[in-house]
């Protein structure tokens, strides 16, 4: 299996020295000081490690502190006072910032785990009080914390614990917050459809009750009710004055303005023929997946609440990230905005396209189906893990962010 790698990577590295390989595939530049026969994976030390995609090329991703990566070559460049290391297709790590094991590559299973809530830390909101954040548990007996986090921020949690009978939430960023501070944020269980035809016939309910009538017209008999993102089969639309009714069911009709019903959009020119791609339109605050010119996935969102916010027109996903911090705190300070300060540590499954526009998760807001961001395209974790796993590039396990290559290029989101 090293050598089949081996001369794939061969294949890669094209105006590279003249290289030689080792009996088990390792390849290395001619007449450079050997690494030891022992070394067999490439451990990361630290969170967040730099991958480059050629030697001091661009990004290509960053790792997760304990992930072991296969050690494939070597090869000196700019940007790396030893040797730039091969661990993968279009992968490099400086040797520099990283140890080699004589362990096989791999993951252990407690990194990254696949969360079945697609919450990948706990969390939790602050108080109306505001929270302590401390940088040691022992600071707390000076009551010395390391920062003030503010009212209806969140912050991400690893774990809690008690110290000297006090319960603490230790988070991602290693401070230490009693736990009667903060609030934890239940997971929110709702999630988009899969699409089977090539038609979308289904809708999901937008206010927190409407009437289901005997008769598309208004006044008709209250023969039952739906509540707030219920889904509803979309068996005929017929325009009655001024109003649309939308018939749920035999002898059973909505108001269309009780709806979100996702339309279907023809594929852009740009987009090939067999292309990933989300659309995501603006006046329904819906967003569809497709596979070429075939639906295969729609939910309810929420974008921008001020016009333009979320940009129009089609763009590439340039970067995933399984999670990283937003936040306009410093923003708001440094220019005096009235805006709210917000923080939310660990925004779960983020995919930009746009600059700093991004799909994501979002578990503090359930107001889905409509407008409610700073002009990101929201949805729920369930949903946006749905789609971070779907879209291209993908993820490798252990990577914290992957970047698009030659290789593996990024799938398209089109805002209409």
């Amino acid at each position: 299996m090293r050598a089949r790698t081996a001369l794939f990577v061969a294949s890669c590295l094209l105006t590279l020295a003249p290289q030689t390989t080792r009996a088990d595939g390792f390849w290395i530049e001619a007449g450079d000081i050997p690494l030891p026969e022992w070394a067999k994976s490439v451990e990361i030390v630290r969170d967040d490690e730099a991958l480059s995609s050629s030697p001091g090329g661009p990004r290509r991703g960053l790792i997760a502190a304990g992930v072991r990566l296969p050690l494939l070559g070597a090869t000196r460049g700019p940007g790396c006072v030893a040797r730039w290391l091969l661990v993968g297709p279009l992968a490099y790590v400086c040797s520099d910032k990283v140890k080699l094991s004589a362990e096989p590559a791999g993951v252990d299973a407690s990194i990254h785990p696949v969360p079945t809530d697609a919450m990948p830390y706990h969390y939790y909101f602050v108080g109306k009080d505001g929270a302590d954040a401390y940088a040691k548990l022992s600071d707390v007996d000076d009551d010395t914390p390391a920062e003030q986090l503010e009212r209806g921020w969140s912050i991400a949690g690893v774990t809690e614990m008690s110290y000297k009978g006090t319960g603490y939430v230790l988070t991602r960023k290693g401070r230490y917050v009693p736990r009667a501070q903060i609030g934890a944020i239940v997971p929110f269980a709702f999630h988009g459809e899969t699409v089977t035809k090539t038609q979308i016939d289904f809708g999901w309910i937008l206010p927190d009750k409407t009437n289901v009538l005997a008769d598309a017209k208004a006044g008709a008999k209250v023969v039952g009710a739906r509540t707030r993102l219920q889904k509803v089969d979309v068996l005929e639309s017929k325009k009655v004055g001024k109003d649309t009714f939308l018939r749920i069911g035999d002898g059973q009709w909505i108001n269309a303005v009780a709806a979100r019903v996702p339309t279907l959009a023809t594929r852009p020119e740009e987009i090939p023929a067999n292309g990933r791609w989300i659309d995501v339109e603006l006046a329904t605050q819906t967003l569809v997946a497709y596979e070429g010119d075939k639906p295969v996935f729609a939910t309810v969102v929420s974008t921008g609440r001020a016009a333009g916010t979320t940009p129009k027109g089609l763009h590439k996903i340039w970067v995933k990230l399984r999670s990283t911090t937003m936040s306009n705190a410093d923003d708001a300070k440094d220019t005096n905005d009235d805006a709210t300060p917000y923080s939310i540590e660990d925004v779960p499954w983020v995919q930009y396209f746009s600059n700093g526009v991004a799909i994501h998760g979002a578990f503090w807001h359930r107001k889905f189906g409509n407008v409610n961001s700073h002009g990101c395209v929201n949805l729920t974790p369930l949903d946006a893990m749905r789609l971070f796993d779907w879209s291209l590039p993908r993820l490798p396990r252990g990577w914290d962010a992957v970047f698009p290559t030659v290789a593996e290029p990024p799938s398209y989101v089109r805002v209409r």
